[in-house]
């Protein structure tokens, strides 16, 4: 029999492997663990986000795929309910996971939540941030970061071609749904003439998010990758703010030691969660001070 500490840690691997695949399914832009004051610990609820509502089908088969392949469930079944699909696994500790997959401009209410991946912000922009929450309520103590395999991302590369998948057949206990048309995501233009200050802030905002939640969800590249994305951003900013319009990256060096030094802080000294957070933080600082002086 299970004992609570059991059950807890099984509860925080499976979020933990979780956030790992939602990122490997293509058209999943949101993925977030929800709850009520009422569930009990072997109950664990999951939101899958996109915006692209003839994804979800796909989203599913892939997902399924991934979970029967590395969590194994001894019981699968799928329902269809208020235009969303819900997906629930029973596993062999006593554990019962439900995820209910949607489209951006239909996630389903919950009591408190926990983001772990945000693209578009539409988690942000729908919950309530009073019942959010840092990190799974239910869960005592988090998984020991030595007993969760470093190797877990790498074992997906030895997963067959996608054609050659096999997703878990479920019965279905509704009709499928009619498709939900969801909002795009802001562009950016890319000209400064064309740019706004508002797309600039949620632009910005909306990327510092998703390097967040993927430095909290133990993707490091991924991380890396998004920081990188927004550093290109600040030297074109701090370029076209000094009159340098064009070749960013071979006159970044010549501008002025200030802007240098805040710049080489965006750089991480490890790729770990504490550095990171570090040279994010640096990021927003110098866009926060860019735009704050643009507004003068």
């Amino acid at each position: 029999m299970n004992t609570m500490s059991d059950l807890m840690h099984v509860r925080a691997t499976i979020t933990k492997k979780l956030n790992i695949m939602v990122r490997k399914v293509e058209g999943v832009t949101s993925f977030v663990l929800t709850g009520k004051d009422e569930h009990t610990p072997d109950e664990i609820y999951f939101v899958v986000g996109t915006n692209d509502p003839s994804a979800i089908h796909k989203i599913l088969q892939d997902l399924s795929f991934l979970i029967r392949e590395f969590l194994k469930p001894t019981d699968t079944s799928k329902s269809e309910s208020d235009n969303r699909t819900i997906a629930k696994y029973v596993f062999d500790n006593g554990l019962k996971a439900q995820i209910t997959l949607c489209t951006e401009d239909h996630l389903p209410q919950c009591e408190w939540w926990v983001p772990y991946l945000d693209k578009n912000g539409a988690v942000l922009g729908f919950y309530s941030n009073a019942n959010r929450k840092p990190s799974d309520p239910t869960t005592e103590k988090p998984v020991d970061d030595d007993e969760f395999s470093d190797d877990f991302e790498d074992d997906f590369d030895d997963l067959p071609a996608s054609e050659e998948k096999t997703p878990v057949q479920m019965p279905v206990t509704a009709a499928e749904p009619e498709p939900v048309s969801a909002p795009a995501p802001v562009p950016v233009p890319e000209d400064k003439e064309e740019r706004s200050d508002k797309e600039l802030w949620n632009y910005f905002y909306g990327k510092v998010n998703v390097a967040k939640h993927a430095i909290s969800g133990g993707s490091v590249i991924y991380a890396c990758e998004t920081i990188g994305e927004l550093r290109t951003l600040l030297i074109k900013l701090i370029c076209e703010k000094n009159g340098i319009t064009e070749n960013y990256l071979h006159s970044i060096d010549l501008i002025s030691e200030s802007h240098r030094s805040a710049l080489l802080k965006t750089y991480p000294a490890k790729p770990e969660s504490a550095p990171m957070i570090a040279a994010l933080a640096a990021e927003l600082s110098i866009f926060e001070d860019l735009m704050k002086k643009n507004s003068r």
